[in-house]
């Protein structure tokens, strides 16, 4: 399998603090963040093992805030590669922006992340809804394609309608309003449309048989900011919360095995795919369903040996942790569940 995209996770800089992203998650968890930035020399390594489609994302910070962007953007795009970026579009002014939409080419995209109109935008997301809208706006106008991400909430299940239409009045090329990971009593799960999220409906079915890889089982491949690669950005932020939370589980103990291997600064990416132990238990068991049940009762990690059944009977242990002749992926389920992305409405072209 050749990899064709990645996805990399440039920063661990943020200028916001969403409740529910892997940032906040961390901090809750007791793990102090340092800035990490990843290095501009990986962004060229990715580039000489001729990966033409490149996406920035914000698995653990905000991309705009690497020190060193403009020259990464620029990387990118002198070697022709499409760019696309996820963005909460709160650093930098307009003419930034304009400049940025100047420089696109066809196929190339920026995610904004707006959640609705001023008031219920900042009740969720701590960036300035005006600024983000201007700069959104400077991007189309300079000739960039933008999308409009809205997350949905109680709060905001009531703007839906006037931010189609705003998306579709100032340019944007498609809406989409995408479900929570999770609610609480703050930021409550909306009435009607999603109004399940994907965990609600694990519970509900126990089991998914219709799992299919996102990422394409190695086509596409995600590096965290310290270029270690993963098979999706999902299993990077799972080994993140049992890193810090439990040092001598089976999750860390086998990547950290890999750990060397498992770096785009040291090793090309298609040999990581091929001959990683980790990839190959992950890929060879990605579909075998049999026995597994979702589970929510247990809520602790168990330190166990790696073959032992006791350790693979809590979903909630993560996207490794699954005996090889057991393994679906709690990742996978969580994120990755077709029945909610099929026919749910989630991309709204603005034609």
């Amino acid at each position: 399998m050749k990899v064709k995209q990645v996805q990399v996770g440039l920063t661990t800089r943020c200028n916001s603090h969403c409740f529910f992203c892997f940032r906040e998650e961390l901090k809750r968890a007791g793990r102090k963040e340092d800035n990490v930035d990843f290095p501009v020399e990986g962004i060229q390594k990715i580039i000489d093992q001729g990966i033409r489609d490149i996406q920035l994302c914000c698995n653990r910070g905000e991309a705009i805030f690497h020190p060193e962007i403009d020259i990464i953007i620029d990387m990118i795009k002198s070697s022709g590669s499409r760019f696309e970026m996820n963005t909460n579009g709160g650093r930098f002014d307009t003419n930034w922006w304009y400049d940025l939409g100047q420089i696109m080419t066809p196929g190339d995209q920026i995610i904004f992340a707006l959640d609705g109109l001023q008031k219920t935008h900042e009740y969720y997301r701590d960036t300035n809804w005006v600024k983000v809208f201007k700069n959104m706006k400077a991007f189309i106008a300079g000739g960039g394609t933008a999308i409009w991400q809205m997350i949905l909430f109680k709060h905001n299940e009531d703007q839906v309608r006037l931010i189609k239409a705003l998306s579709k009045a100032i340019g944007c090329k498609e809406t989409w309003i995408i479900n929570s990971r999770f609610y609480n009593k703050k930021y409550q799960k909306p009435s009607n449309e999603f109004s399940k999220t994907k965990e609600d409906i694990l519970k509900t079915d126990g089991i998914t048989n219709k799992i299919v890889c996102r990422f394409g089982k190695g086509e596409r491949l995600y590096i965290g900011v310290d270029g270690s690669v993963w098979p999706c950005c999902f299993m990077r932020c799972h080994f993140g919360f049992k890193e810090r939370a439990y040092p001598d589980n089976t999750v860390t103990k086998l990547f950290k095995e890999q750990y060397d291997f498992n770096n785009v600064m040291n090793t090309p990416l298609n040999e990581i795919v091929k001959d990683s132990k980790m990839f190959n238990r992950i890929f060879d068991n990605m579909h075998n369903t049999d026995g597994i049940k979702y589970d929510d009762k247990h809520e602790r990690s168990v330190t166990t040996d790696i073959d032992s059944p006791l350790m693979y009977k809590n979903p909630n242990e993560g996207c490794l942790m699954r005996h090889p002749r057991y393994m679906i992926n709690f990742a996978c389920q969580l994120y990755c569940n077709t029945k909610i992305e099929d026919g749910n409405r989630r991309h709204i072209k603005n034609e």
